[in-house]
């Protein structure tokens, strides 16, 4: 009996992690290619995480000389520099390696802030870069792309890189379980307005009311169990045209760097 409680426990303490597997599927693929640029990094190389925000990143580049920027210094960062992304305070052939990950939708420019990267790393310097392909709009009004992978072979090329991989976040099932997660709090702050007292608030209220209750009995539905569901049928999608984004590693012309 003590035996079988005892595993019983260590399922319990294992679900959290489970779930934080599957609710946040897109993040665990992003950070694949952070941990792919850690072991690519030698202890003698410098790395730019471009548009780094709070330097989530820092740690896995201990073994490095890591360098940060954005556009604007956020509370508890402390960037080495701030800059546009397409206008970088560096001379050319700077760094090793260049991190940029979930940036590139939020650039008005996005050719040429991927030609500055090309320019700052040395040559056989390395890009590893994230964008999204299904990503409703944020941080309006600074939302200007979402990519395909064609959109982004061409960025690459045209900046000069050797694409190493493209790869998609995930398929269809993967998008639609995110899509599905997000839709209560996308459907409830557009109705959620108590401070007008036209007929349009009074309207937007009584549509809250119908949502609140839909939003707790269904919550389960669609937090845990469609999402759990949808993770695995994502294997059946082979194409992945209908993804959340792409993982990308590229090079800069030149001697190339060995990495593993």
């Amino acid at each position: 009996m003590r035996k079988d409680r005892s595993n019983m426990i260590d399922i319990i303490r294992k679900i959290p992690e489970f779930y934080k597997k599957i609710s946040r599927a897109e993040r665990l693929e992003i950070m694949k290619l952070v941990e792919l640029a850690s072991r690519q990094v030698k202890p003698c190389d410098v790395i730019l995480d471009a548009g780094s925000g709070k330097q989530q990143y820092k740690e896995y580049f201990s073994h490095a000389k890591y360098e940060s920027t954005d556009i604007i210094q956020l509370p508890g960062s402390e960037h080495d520099f701030i800059c546009s992304l397409d206008n970088i305070p560096k001379p050319d052939n700077t760094y090793d390696a260049v991190l940029c990950t979930q940036v590139l939708e939020h650039v008005e420019f996005p050719q040429k802030v991927i030609t500055e990267l090309y320019r700052v790393l040395k040559p056989g310097g390395m890009l590893f870069l994230s964008a999204p392909q299904g990503r409703e709009v944020h941080s309006e009004p600074y939302h200007f792309f979402n990519f395909t992978e064609y959109g982004l072979v061409s960025l690459f090329k045209q900046a000069g890189f050797e694409i190493n991989f493209i790869k998609p976040n995930g398929g269809y099932f993967w998008d639609l379980a995110k899509r599905m997660k997000s839709l209560p709090r996308y459907t409830s702050k557009q109705y959620k307005n108590p401070e007008n007292t036209d007929k349009i608030s009074i309207c937007n209220r009584l549509c809250w009311m119908l949502i609140v209750p839909w939003l707790f009995l269904l919550k389960p539905l669609y937090k845990y169990i469609l999402p759990t569901l949808f993770f695995y049928l994502d294997a059946l999608d082979k194409k992945k045209l209908c993804t959340l984004g792409y993982s990308c590693y590229c090079t800069k012309s030149g001697i190339s760097k060995s990495g593993g």
